[in-house]
């Protein structure tokens, strides 16, 4: 499983760029402004004792255990102490998080999205205290789990230790002497900033949870989480915010589109359509509605599902063969494997053969190693005189 890991999610940082849009989904714009990019410009040295009370209410600590990737991977749920071979394999996908730079980037974003969650349920709290709650304010907090009470409390505790600068409100809830209170402010701060930037968690269906739901589902939780949390929490919020969170969220998955694109070598389409499909695929806005739609364009060689519109695979399931799309990156990887080996026995090893080679090499497809590899690529095929055939770019 850490072998798919560091051969198939090189470029997941570069994936989660529209993850900046999920603040303004949850929180709107006004904000993620004042709430979170002012502040920090402003003061970032107070922006970091935030973000410390952010650590200490139990979330952003990917880069210690790489919670979030962690649990993409689907290696989070296993019991037991396990041989060392397997604890290897385990801290060496930790690794991966930190060259991959998805453990800061989680981090950083985490922070940040917990910062703007403080400050939004500590200004809700103070109004519902006060009797000036909106209904807003009320079904946001009992959303959190906080009715008035609470509210009320957490309010008291906040006027005896918090602290106010610059516009950054710091609870410092360690201080508190309302045990309840401070349990409730944290685990509010940890389920929203878990929704915002989405950690997959018990979203999965049953099925997945068997050995052949993990194998086939593998990869997968995300986007069944991102349904839940995102789309379905957005239809369910219908209003400015869940507007503008998703027309960001559009946005920022065509510069994803343009980056992997770049990144890979490969030129971006001069067609809209292309690029409003690819848009909508990395935004995440629908989850595993595109899983299914790769799926089904594989099963049907392109004659059902968005390449209709488009004339052409969406560039994230491209490379991927009908195995992989329909039944998980364990059949991919074994399909390539035969593939491969099959063409080796049969003498007729070519260069798309060795870059099917190239695609099981772990840290194969790191957004920063990548020209390396294509260049290596390259020269060992030129060096063992292969023949020069239609080469799909890696995953």
């Amino acid at each position: 499983m850490t072998i798919h890991q560091h051969s198939f999610l090189g470029g997941m940082t570069i994936s989660a760029i529209p993850d900046m849009a999920k603040v303004v989904f949850s929180h709107g714009l006004t904000s993620t402004f004042r709430d979170g990019f002012i502040p920090m410009v402003r003061n970032f040295r107070t922006f970091k004792l935030a973000a410390q009370e952010v650590k200490d209410a139990g979330t952003a600590l990917d880069m210690v255990l790489d919670s979030r990737a962690m649990a993409i991977y689907d290696i989070t749920d296993d019991f037991g102490r396990h041989t060392a071979f397997e604890r290897g394999l385990s801290s060496l996908s930790t690794r991966f998080g930190i060259v991959s730079l998805m453990a800061p980037w989680n981090a950083a974003l985490k922070q940040f999205s917990g910062l703007v969650t403080m400050t939004t349920i500590m200004r809700a709290s103070q109004r519902v205290a006060a009797g000036k709650g909106t209904a807003r304010d009320i079904r946001n907090l009992a959303s959190s789990g906080i009715d008035a009470d609470l509210a009320r409390r957490i309010s008291m505790e906040f006027s005896i230790y918090g602290d106010e600068q610059d516009g950054i409100l710091l609870a410092k809830a360690g201080d508190w002497d309302d045990n309840g209170a401070r349990e409730a402010f944290r685990v509010a701060v940890v389920r929203e900033v878990d929704r915002i930037i989405v950690t997959p968690g018990q979203d999965r269906p049953l099925w997945m949870s068997t050995e052949l739901g993990k194998t086939v589902g593998q990869f997968k939780s995300f986007s069944i989480s991102s349904m839940q949390r995102t789309m379905l929490a957005g239809f369910q919020q219908r209003d400015a915010a869940t507007l503008n969170g998703a027309m960001l969220s559009l946005g920022l998955g065509a510069v994803t589109y343009w980056a992997k694109e770049t990144i890979a070598g490969r030129e971006t389409s001069e067609d809209p359509k292309v690029w409003a499909v690819e848009a909508l695929d990395w935004s995440g806005l629908t989850g595993w509605l595109m899983d299914a739609n790769g799926g089904l364009e594989k099963a049907t060689r392109g004659t059902l599902g968005l390449s209709m519109i488009t004339g052409k695979p969406i560039s994230r399931y491209a490379t991927r063969n009908a195995p992989g799309a329909l039944l998980g990156p364990t059949l991919d990887a074994a399909s390539d494997i035969f593939q491969a080996t099959g063409a080796i026995a049969a003498g007729d090893f070519k260069q798309s053969d060795l870059h099917t080679v190239r695609q099981l090499i772990p840290t194969q497809n790191l957004f920063w190693l990548r020209t390396l590899f294509d260049r290596v690529e390259a020269a060992t095929g030129d060096a063992l005189g292969l023949p020069d055939t239609a080469q799909a770019k890696s995953r």
